[in-house]
């Protein structure tokens, strides 16, 4: 019996999960990894979002959907109606909620020979992300529940309108929906030092004319601008949960999530978040 492979952030090989041939991530500043790299920036300085289909091998996306699936009698879907910002107090309170209905299998779930877990901390995959992202180098999040998670969206569940914490946020289709559970976006509705709060009741409230939207397949990467664009997934038809893996890295090591918004997108806290705590507000001014 052969051994499991486990996550390395040091030379953590991905040949097995990844389309090497169409994305080779393995051979950083060849000329068809610079190509796939400009790509994305293209890709994000038009619309704010950048799909990469295909980036999983089909045995990849076969390994992690079993992975997710073996863990979902641990998921607890919650519903309820919560502001873009998912936490207390601040400007939050002056603005209109949206619908959720979700679950999350969260990093702690996850075991170390996961395929998330692999990816994750693989060294070609941050830094395939990072030279996407313009950025020299990213960081897995230090948050023990974050940064690598599953949401997972059962037939009715809902993902409503919000920004994300980081700047940018890296997600992998699994299991898609059999109809509806697209995600839709507004690029660019808020910026640093302008939260925008008549923009985003707008959009809450119906006005949709600036809303894009896409829906990729399984074994899909999308890289995505979600600090400064509202976004959302519309409810899911069918009979199956709608799961993706999603993977976020900050620009410096050390980051926790706040307390009030984590626990009530995950429905509980560890020590590491209570003894980070801090103030409501990023540096760039911007409600977390």
């Amino acid at each position: 019996m052969s051994l499991p492979v486990f996550a390395d952030p040091e030379t953590g090989r991905l040949d097995d999960l990844v389309d090497l041939t169409r994305y080779p991530i393995d051979r950083p500043h060849s000329p068809a990894w610079a190509r796939a790299v400009a790509n994305v920036h293209t890709r994000l300085d038009a619309d704010g979002a950048a799909a990469l289909s295909g980036f999983l091998r089909p045995a990849g996306i076969a390994a992690l959907r079993s992975e997710l699936g073996a863990l979902r009698p641990f998921v607890a879907i919650s519903e309820d109606h919560r502001t873009a910002y998912a936490r207390d107090g601040d400007a939050s309170d002056a603005t209109p909620t949206s619908r959720w209905a979700a679950g999350h299998v969260t990093r702690d779930m996850l075991p170390p020979h996961s395929v998330a877990q692999r990816l994750y901390v693989a060294p070609g995959f941050k830094e395939f992300i990072a030279a996407c992202l313009g950025r020299d180098r990213v960081f897995e999040y230090a948050d023990p529940l974050a940064g690598l998670v599953a949401t997972v969206l059962p037939p009715g569940g809902q993902y409503g309108w919000h920004y994300d914490t980081n700047e940018f946020v890296v997600t992998i289709g699994v299991q898609p929906a059999e109809r509806g559970g697209v995600f839709e976006y507004v690029p660019g509705l808020r910026c640093p030092g302008d939260e925008n709060l008549d923009g985003l009741r707008a959009v809450v409230e119906g006005d949709h004319a600036g809303v894009q939207s896409f829906n990729g397949a399984g074994g899909t990467l999308t890289v995505f601008l979600g600090r400064y664009a509202l976004h959302r997934v519309t409810e899911v038809e069918g009979d199956v949960d709608r799961l993706t893996l999603v993977l976020s890295f900050a620009d410096r090591p050390g980051v926790i999530g706040p307390v009030d918004r984590t626990r009530q997108v995950y429905g509980r806290v560890t020590e590491a978040h209570l003894v980070a705590a801090r103030g409501p507000l990023g540096a760039d001014g911007l409600i977390r």
